[in-house]
């Protein structure tokens, strides 16, 4: 756990929230190798998350800044939150037996996609390569949900253990599955926010 070592003078303050936050469900993902942030006051030339013409550049893009898409997902888009990482509780191995939490483990997201061409299967297994990746989650109501760096730079959460399944078969009036996972590293949503762009990502991306 990210803890200050001395302590702080006084406890942080909780500010009051009127208005919840929640993603609801994914319905895709963009995937961009690690290191670029979006910035909308960014010289000589801002690079605004909500414009299309920002994603477009990126999109087409032949470096390192280059965004893929997944196909839409077609069913269970889950992300499981990291349990508490336990070190001994009721035994001699801690200080009156108490338990002690150390961190988080990683939280799991999962997916599945239906009916996918081997074209689109093979292409997703090759970010199975990659070793430094972020993610963007494209959210119903064509929200976007980002890492919020500042106010004007907004960047991807990076992700480790990606993995593409092999295609599953069930069979006569069902439709092959391909599934899809990946890690989000402790605390990932603590910077959270959710942007609304002057597009609509589904359609236009």
């Amino acid at each position: 756990m990210d803890c200050n070592c001395p302590e702080p003078t006084a406890l942080t303050e909780i500010v009051a929230e009127n208005c919840g936050v929640d993603l609801k469900q994914i319905q895709r993902i963009a995937v961009q190798r690690y290191g670029d942030v979006f910035d909308s006051a960014g010289t000589p030339t801002p690079t605004d998350i909500l414009e299309l013409a920002t994603w477009q550049a990126k999109k087409i893009s032949e470096t390192d800044l280059k965004i893929v898409f997944t196909p839409m997902i077609g069913g269970d888009p889950v992300i499981e939150a990291g349990e508490a990482i336990r070190n001994g509780g009721g035994d001699n191995s801690t200080l009156n037996g108490v338990e002690e939490i150390d961190g988080t483990n990683p939280s799991a997201f999962s997916c599945v996609f239906k009916s996918l061409p081997s074209t689109t299967e093979s292409q997703l297994k090759l970010l199975m390569c990659e070793k430094n990746l972020v993610v963007y989650l494209f959210l119903s109501g064509g929200r976007i949900a980002v890492v919020k760096v500042s106010a004007t730079q907004k960047k991807g959460f990076p992700i480790q253990s990606f993995f593409v399944s092999d295609r599953s078969n069930q069979g006569f009036g069902t439709k092959d599955t391909v599934s899809m996972s990946f890690s989000l590293p402790e605390g990932w949503s603590n910077d959270l926010e959710i942007v609304k762009p002057n597009f609509n990502p589904f359609t236009d991306l």
